[in-house]
Parts: structure tokens; C-alpha cells; sequence
């Protein structure tokens, strides 16, 4: 914990994450071959992608392009999983309290309100699925990645800070006419 925020807040969290590789694919990757403009077209259209072949398949609802629209600093829920390999970094889908508990409801096939364990199981499978059809639409520079398991995030009281020196991707939807987005953090890209 940050002794500067502990003393404002003793219940606050701060979340660093951590991107590094080492090993022979740190500096052999193939992306590195690969003009970064070119890469960051590719991996946004892949993520939107994923994003929108996932919520059709598993929320049975689609998600909309969405304007620019500013992104907060933190959402109620943060869904994270790790990609370690050929690509090394963090994805992470956010929500709002609302979209949670409707994503979580379309998934469980009911309209009752659903528990804080049911939306963190479905916030962590939705990141976890958006993450495995990302990686398979980039599979040729992929081949060897691996996903962590899911950690969900809850509450607002927590900023998020990628250490990594690498490619950032955003892609922002729009959910029932509220904002989702998705954060690719990659390291070395």
C-alpha cells in the first residue's frame, strides 16, 4: 500500500500490475518485426472483435460502437487476466454496478437480482472468454500465451497502474446504452 494514500483512506487499494517478460521471446518477439501502427490497428479491431463475439454468444446481447465517450478512472467492476508468452501483459474489462448485475443476469437466464459472487463469476468468464477469442484471432504472433485465471475487482476505491512500457489498446462499447471498455496492456510492443 502506498504510505501517501494510506493515510487519506486506510481502506483504499492500490492495484499495480505488472507487465514484464524475460526469456527469449522477450526480445525475439515477432511483433517487434511488425511496424507498431500496423499492430495497434490490428489488436483494436481483435479486441472489439472478441468483445462483441463473446457478449453475443454468452450475454446473448450485442454491444454497439460507442463515441468517444471519456473513460472514468475507475469503474465498480474491473475484470483482469494475465497473458504471459509471445504476448505479455494485462486485458481488463470494466463496468459500471448496473451493466454488472444485467450482464451477470442475461448469463444466469434470469431477471431477479443476482449476488456479488454470481456478477464476479461472470465478469471474470466474460474477461477470461474476451481474452481467449483475442488471442486466437492473433494467433500467428500468439502461438505460445498463456492466460492467467480471472481476478475480479469490485468497489471504487482503487486506481489502476500498468507498469508496462509497451502498446496500449482501448476499446470502448456500448452495453444496454452503457459504457464498457476493454484495456489491453501489452509489455515490449
Amino acid at each position: 500500500m502506498n504510505p501517501e494514500t494510506a493515510g487519506s483512506n486506510p481502506n483504499r487499494v492500490q492495484l499495480i500490475i505488472s507487465a514484464k517478460s524475460s526469456g527469449p521471446s522477450a526480445s525475439g518477439s515477432k511483433l517487434a518485426r511488425v511496424p507498431h501502427e500496423e499492430t495497434q490497428i490490428r489488436f483494436t479491431q481483435a479486441l472489439g472483435g472478441a468483445a462483441v463475439e463473446v457478449f453475443e454468444m454468452m450475454v446473448g446481447a450485442p454491444l454497439s460502437p460507442c463515441d468517444e465517450a471519456t473513460v472514468p478512472r475507475v469503474a465498480d467492476y474491473t475484470a483482469m487476466i494475465g497473458l504471459a508468452g509471445d504476448l505479455c501483459g494485462v486485458l481488463s474489462f470494466r463496468c459500471s454496478n448496473s451493466s454488472a448485475e444485467k450482464i451477470a443476469g442475461k448469463m444466469l437466464g434470469t431477471d431477479e437480482s443476482t449476488s456479488a459472487e454470481c456478477i464476479r463469476d461472470a465478469l471474470g468468464e466474460i474477461c477470461n472468454m474476451v481474452a481467449g477469442s483475442f488471442k486466437a484471432q492473433v494467433s500467428d504472433v500468439a502461438i505460445q500465451c498463456m492466460l492467467s485465471v480471472p481476478m475480479v475487482v469490485s468497489g471504487k476505491d482503487y486506481e489502476m497502474y500498468p507498469l508496462a512500457d509497451g502498446l496500449r489498446i482501448q476499446v470502448l462499447k456500448s452495453f444496454e446504452g452503457a459504457l464498457v471498455w476493454m484495456t489491453l496492456d501489452l509489455h515490449g510492443v
